[in-house]
């Protein structure tokens, strides 16, 4: 992959210089500060600006990073990126919580996550959960604002994938989506949780506020479908 993926060093980057470097399905730059969606993290909108203007309205990781835009710029164009960051910044904040709510489910109920899709208004968690009910829920709800009222540190770490696959409860996601890589991208927020990551973060859940579980489904035995959102 010949793009710089510059967000996973600094979530925070709201503008970036690059260059067109080729053209087919879309625009492929030499680096980036637009996500790519995966692992349930929608991709970032926002424009380019060349000699002319370029929408971005979507991103995703193919062989390479291409950015879906209205308008083709010309290989070698230099372009100021400039991000959504209003979304942007919505997103990472749902991700992170994503990241606390599954831990707790997990290591304190039990919960097994087979799935999460993130958007920036509300996320959803799909587990399997055998026994839930309101009690559950609301008992959940609970831990996890307490843990992001601590104001934990989130930091981002490489770590050798050997020691962050037997480091208990690190691996939430089946093993075969991760990278085939000897170093990985771990997030770890405070003490509540760690595990491989790609996708964008808060720098402290003090940045979050707190959840409130909104909806649950029934998704066939044993799954459960958990909706929440974020309030100040």
């Amino acid at each position: 992959m010949r793009t710089e993926l510059v967000y996973l060093k600094d979530s925070y980057l709201k503008e970036l210089d690059a260059e067109v470097v080729q053209i087919g399905d879309g625009v492929i730059l030499d680096r980036t500060i637009f996500y790519a969606a995966s692992g349930g993290q929608p991709s970032d909108f926002g424009k380019m600006v060349g000699s002319l203007t370029y929408e971005v309205k979507d991103v995703t990781k193919q062989e390479e990073i291409v950015h879906k835009t209205d308008l083709l710029p010309p290989v070698g164009e230099k372009l100021k990126l400039f991000i959504d960051w209003d979304r942007r910044y919505k997103l990472m904040k749902q991700h992170t919580s994503i990241h606390v709510v599954s831990s707790i489910a997990m290591r304190e109920f039990g919960a097994m996550i087979t799935g999460n899709q993130i958007y920036p208004e509300y996320s959803r968690i799909d587990f399997n959960f055998k026994d839930w009910n309101s009690d559950i829920s609301r008992l959940l709800e609970k831990r996890v604002n307490e843990e992001l009222l601590k104001n934990q540190d989130v930091s981002v770490l490489s770590m050798k994938r050997e020691e962050i696959l037997n480091m208990e409860g690190a691996l939430k996601v089946d093993l075969r989506l991760l990278p085939p890589m000897d170093i990985l991208r771990v997030v770890k927020i405070g003490d509540v949780d760690i595990q491989p990551d790609g996708g964008t973060h808060v720098k402290n859940t003090s940045e979050i506020g707190r959840i409130e579980i909104y909806k649950i489904e029934n998704k066939g035995k044993n799954n459960k479908r958990m909706y929440f959102s974020i309030h100040r």
